[in-house]
């Protein structure tokens, strides 16, 4: 790819990758159900960067890692990192901003009924098709998310800014991270450059998917369990 090109593509990913984390920014705060929270983001985060990749760069979307990947240890890595995660998740789950915010689709109508009863009814039991519901939905907006930030936007700066690329897409996923815990905002800068190095050696954001995807889960049903019962 010649220095123009490179450039091009690193000037637009930075003007929509900006737009789109700005959107949002304001959008998640305005979204008065989980549905509508759920489809602006998928919008946003995978049809608007796929979109601008086909028509605007005209390259295939395995340039921005739209693949399985290549990196035979990544899986190696994964769970170590998964193992890393699992006591630091066991002690936060108990803390009560975390107990306040998780799982975070509570907060909207379509599951309020489902927690206000817990822990009469456990909403792991008396509801067990609207919590799986939610973990599977909320796992595609976890794909869209990893394809943004660790595939769109990490692979298009990369070009011409070099290793500057994953700090920046690292800011800007800690910058959507505000409004949760004080504690998750910090720890989300570090862990943007940690899903952003194992997406470049894996030449894909899918692994970084797995990894968030199933941190995500783990951490709901630690929160869930951890609930005092009174």
């Amino acid at each position: 790819m010649g220095k123009g090109k490179s450039k091009f593509t690193t000037v637009i990913t930075l003007i929509v990758g900006a737009a789109i984390v700005g959107g949002l920014w304001k959008f998640n705060q305005c979204a008065i159900s989980y549905n509508q929270y759920l489809v602006g983001n998928l919008i946003a985060l995978f049809w608007l960067p796929m979109l601008t990749i086909m028509f605007m760069f005209r390259e295939e979307p395995e340039k921005f890692g739209f693949c399985l990947g290549s990196w035979k240890r990544i899986w190696a890595v994964l769970l170590v990192c998964m193992a890393c995660l699992v006591p630091i998740m066991l002690y936060a789950a108990r803390l009560p901003a975390y107990q306040a915010y998780y799982p975070l689709f509570r907060h909207y109508p379509e599951f309020w009924n489902v927690f206000n009863t817990y822990p009469q009814n456990s909403p792991w039991t008396s509801a067990p098709m609207q919590m799986l519901y939610a973990e599977v939905s909320y796992g595609m907006y976890m794909f869209c998310w990893e394809f943004f930030f660790r595939g769109y936007l990490l692979l298009g700066l990369m070009r011409s800014m070099g290793w500057w690329a994953v700090i920046i897409q690292a800011l800007a996923f800690g910058l959507l991270h505000f409004g949760k815990p004080t504690t998750e905002v910090i720890a989300s800068f570090g862990a943007g450059v940690i899903l952003g190095i194992i997406a470049l050696n894996a030449k894909s954001f899918v692994p970084g998917f797995v990894l968030h995807w199933l941190a995500s889960m783990t951490f709901d049903m630690l929160v869930v369990a951890s609930r005092p019962h009174h």
